[in-house]
């Protein structure tokens, strides 16, 4: 029987048959006290404070010098004289006596102590004991320790004047939600799952899925093996890991930099990526596009099925950097690069060129030039991009602005211009709302 048990065989203390935890020093004292309730038949004696000149003041200042009680805002109260209360005393007594005296040591103050504060100490316990409980409750419902989940909701509303197509002209809403999680299993890997959601459709942005269903949109695992990085999974798709960086203009609004080289198709695949200290780095995957479609019985990397390959290769500094990357999906390939800057006390410049070899059409290639630069609390874009398919040239351009109203929700106001043949066609005016949680 431990030494703390012996002490509170006495009467005012039968109800106390284990050993109080030792962080029970730690409780917040007034939230115990008010678990003591009539039917405690607490006096109105226990509820006055311990203070110097007491017996027991001079007890617990003894009791905490001869065995080195744990060193809390208690001991510190002793130190310098404060009073305390009598949960106070009762947590002091607790952490002394829970350190490991020895029987034959005990003193007559300790054994008197133990006695005084009997009661006190057995609310505490009761306290303690239900926190326990409590914890583990919520630890039974709470997801793994090692999976994070982020996610966002996305607010556009627009519209885009002059357009051809039906539906134009009218002032539109639409949204975007997405959950990520991510589950680690050793410390360095990770299990990806994206949940998806959304409508957008004639008022297409960076952020926009059209997914008439909650549905998975991404879910691959990811490790290393030596200085490599393997992905593999059965919803993996093209741009989730090429390594090279042919673009920092943000891109959060309608115009993107490789628009065949990052295509994004989905599909089970696998990559693998290195980069080193250097600043050089390089990627390689394959997508089977057909494997999650109405044919996937087509199979995987097979005569029959879609497969997508990307190589990229790229450099990366703290001011400069570039990239290349080349995309073979089994009939077109396309190969592009680009190169950007980081001036000080400059925009950052982006200058991205791509080119889509297409076997059964025309060939095309785009231009990209976007600048991004702080502008008071929030940051601004503009954007040019030049698509040029034989015979039809189309010039856009985009503005726009970004203030973010807290950590988590960010307002985007923009414009842009599609121009066909130098011949105005297209003028869209959208504000899209984010909120990142």
């Amino acid at each position: 029987m431990k030494l703390f048990q012996q002490l509170l065989v006495a009467p005012a203390a039968l109800g106390l048959l284990a050993p109080l935890a030792a962080n029970a020093a730690e409780v917040n004292i007034n939230d115990v006290a008010s678990y003591a309730t009539p039917s405690s038949q607490v006096t109105t004696a226990q509820f006055s404070d311990v203070v110097p000149g007491d017996w027991a003041y001079t007890a617990l200042q003894n009791l905490s010098e001869s065995y080195g009680c744990v060193d809390n805002a208690y001991t510190q109260s002793l130190k310098s004289g404060q009073a305390l209360t009598r949960y106070e005393a009762a947590a002091l007594v607790n952490a002394c006596l829970e350190g490991g005296i020895a029987s034959a040591d005990v003193s007559a103050d300790a054994a008197r102590l133990s006695n005084e504060f009997g009661t006190e100490m057995a609310i505490l316990k009761g306290r303690v004991d239900g926190l326990e409980y409590k914890v583990k409750e919520l630890s039974a419902g709470q997801f793994s320790s090692s999976t994070k989940m982020s996610g966002g909701a996305v607010f556009t509303t627009g519209v885009i004047d002059n357009g051809t197509v039906a539906g134009f002209d009218k002032l539109a809403s639409e949204y975007n939600f997405t959950l990520d999680l991510n589950t680690s299993f050793n410390g360095n890997d990770s299990l990806y799952t994206q949940l998806v959601q959304g409508n957008q459709d004639q008022l297409v942005l960076d952020s926009a899925e059209d997914v008439a269903s909650f549905s998975v949109g991404s879910l691959f695992y990811s490790f290393p093996v030596g200085d490599v990085q393997v992905s593999a999974g059965p919803l993996f798709d093209q741009d989730d890991v090429i390594s090279a960086t042919t673009s920092i203009y943000s891109g959060a609004f309608r115009l993107s930099a490789m628009p065949w080289g990052e295509v994004g198709t989905t599909g089970s695949g696998a990559a693998v990526s290195w980069a080193n200290d250097s600043g050089f780095n390089a990627s390689f995957s394959t997508i089977t596009a057909e494997a999650n479609a109405a044919n996937a019985t087509q199979g995987i990397f097979t005569s029959e099925g879609a497969d997508i390959y990307t190589i990229s290769l790229g450099y990366d500094t703290d001011n400069y950097g570039g990239g290349l990357i080349y995309t073979d999906d089994d009939t077109d390939t396309s190969f592009g690069g680009g190169i950007y800057f980081r001036p000080d006390g400059f925009p950052t410049i982006s200058i991205a060129y791509d080119t889509l070899n297409d076997t059964d059409a025309v060939d095309s290639s785009n231009l990209l030039i976007g600048l991004d630069h702080p502008v008071g609390p929030g940051s601004a874009g503009v954007a040019y991009q030049s698509v040029d398919t034989i015979g039809t040239t189309t010039s856009n351009w985009e503005a726009y602005y970004n203030y973010p109203v807290n950590d988590g929700v960010s307002i985007q106001g923009g414009i842009f211009v599609e121009e066909v043949n130098a011949a105005d066609d297209r003028t869209g005016y959208l504000v899209e709302t984010t909120f990142s949680f």
